[in-house]
């Protein structure tokens, strides 16, 4: 199938990116984006990874100078989560450096056994194995440029949209589609107001509503509710009384009676948010929870002409991503909760992976196997790891959190997935994993000693070889004595900012 055009239905984020990458990518393609005018932003702010921040490189060929004052952006180390394995405990998904990742946390395990009689400090493992830690914990910030720190952003996804709509060359409309005509499993025009238009290829990005794959194309939907509860989101804009502080290097997540909250720092405000089961919490009860939440966070300013809103959300996906002549991205392709800041990057590698499908200006039916292949295999990924947050927890004190505990069915999938080769991996590698699993106290394997970190058994060794084994693994703790020595030179997240993207 050739492709001469491209007609991309929504704008948004997701939209805006597709348009841009086409013209990055394909300058000869004819794109047309439809943008309705009715579609009010939503204005959280938006948590991403790093996969997000290579991709405006390397895809969008976007300048951190220019595109981060336009959008509100600061940058991110990590994402720290408050209460979720129980009440007053506190565990790290760091980013990290490349020599960071060839680190061996068996190593640390070890010595916290022969230290600790085998009650690990979880918070020793990030503050001896990470910058980002240590970044995060004091409030400072450097690109590291010169160890390949793979840090990420916050932004205001909506204003993302519009820088990206600035760069763009093609023909936009602002207007609603009246009309889909559909043959079969092609859609061969969309109808706006007096107007039909033709092309080779559409693109859904209509969110929820999902117009074209669903609406239209009437693509089954696989729903994740049965594992992934949260349903229901409230939202609001805070503003701050001292950015100084306040601006974090980390997304800050906090588990609350029936979901979390979250909190976003970018320049001008915080974004923050409460997503929950609607089956376990009304509407009612999460707004009194999350303004009790928000009052003790940021004190009672934070409450004065605050406003919410609420969103619908459903976690899932639909069987298959592209459809004939129809690509779906985010939402309208599936949403996997915000836990991990996946939304924005699952955009981006839907429109990485289709740009390098049809760089020839062409596809075929056996190109569209292979890419709906690789999207079912990071929606599974990311369900997964995002599910190892959940099904340790030791909290039985409301009923959410209860069922978590002990009544949510696991898919066979979570242990296929702990324990499966790191090469298999494409969004979360090995040390994702251990981050998460030391931070939740979950049993898994470290290759290749085949042996559980919570389960070490060195009984057979003598003192005088645990001592020798002790005396090995001291650098584990002159790295941390390092990472505290490298954090006092760096700079306040707000200062570095201003001194090198605020300027």
């Amino acid at each position: 199938m050739k492709v001469n055009s491209v007609c991309i239905v929504g704008g948004g984020s997701s939209g805006w990116m597709m348009a841009l990458a086409l013209n990055k990518k394909l300058p000869n393609l004819d794109v047309t984006l439809i943008e309705s005018p009715d579609t009010k932003p939503i204005g959280v702010g938006e948590s991403t990874i790093p996969y997000t921040a290579n991709f405006f490189v390397d895809v969008l060929g976007l300048k951190e100078k220019e595109w981060m004052p336009k959008c509100n952006a600061t940058y991110k180390a990590s994402i720290k989560f408050n209460d979720f394995y129980k009440k007053g405990e506190t565990f790290y998904h760091p980013f990290w450096t490349r020599d960071e990742g060839t680190y061996n946390g068996y190593d640390w395990a070890i010595k916290q056994y022969l230290t600790n009689l085998n009650k690990p400090n979880n918070i020793d493992y990030y503050s001896s194995s990470y910058i980002a830690y240590h970044m995060s914990k004091h409030n400072k910030f450097d690109r590291l440029n010169d160890e390949l720190f793979s840090y990420a952003h916050h932004m205001d996804a909506n204003k993302f949209g519009e820088y990206c709509k600035t760069k763009f060359k093609g023909k936009h409309i602002l207007s609603n589609v009246k009309h889909v005509k559909v043959n079969g499993s092609t859609i061969v025009s969309v109808t706006i107001d007096k107007e039909t238009i033709k092309a080779d290829m559409f693109v859904d990005c209509t969110g929820f509503k999902a117009l074209l794959i669903d609406k239209s194309l009437h693509e089954p939907f696989v729903s994740y509710k049965d594992t992934l509860l949260n349903d229901t989101a409230l939202t609001c804009q805070i503003k701050y009384t001292n950015k100084k502080t306040q601006i974090e290097p980390y997304t800050d997540c906090t588990a609350l009676s029936s979901g979390w909250a979250w909190n976003i720092p970018l320049w001008h405000r915080v974004g923050s948010g409460y997503v929950f089961s609607s089956k376990f919490q009304t509407l009612e009860s999460a707004k009194k929870e999350y303004k009790k939440y928000l009052k003790n966070r940021f004190g009672d300013d934070s409450l004065k002409n605050i406003k919410f809103n609420t969103i619908k959300i459903k976690t899932g996906k639909y069987k298959r991503g592209w459809v004939g002549n129809c690509l779906s991205l985010t939402l309208a392709s599936g949403f996997i909760e915000p836990l991990e800041s996946t939304g924005l990057a699952l955009a981006c590698y839907q429109i990485k992976e289709f740009v390098e499908t049809i760089s020839n200006y062409e596809y075929s039916s056996f190109n569209k196997l292979l890419y709906n292949n690789e999207l079912d295999k990071t929606y599974n990924e990311i369900h997964n790891f995002v599910l190892l947050h959940y099904i340790n927890t030791t909290r039985e004190d409301s009923e959410y959190w209860s069922y978590l505990k002990n009544n949510i069915d696991v898919p066979n999938s979570v242990h296929s997935y702990l324990n499966e080769d790191a090469s298999k991996s494409t969004w979360f590698p090995e040390k994702s994993k251990e981050c998460i699993t030391i931070g939740l106290n979950i049993p898994t394997k470290y290759k290749p000693s085949k042996l559980s970190w919570n389960n070490i058994r060195l009984e057979s060794y003598t003192k005088k070889d645990q001592a020798f084994i002790l005396y090995d693994l001291k650098y584990i703790d002159e790295r941390k004595q390092y990472y505290e020595n490298k954090i006092k030179s760096m700079f306040n997240l707000t200062e570095y900012l201003e001194n090198n993207i605020y300027t």
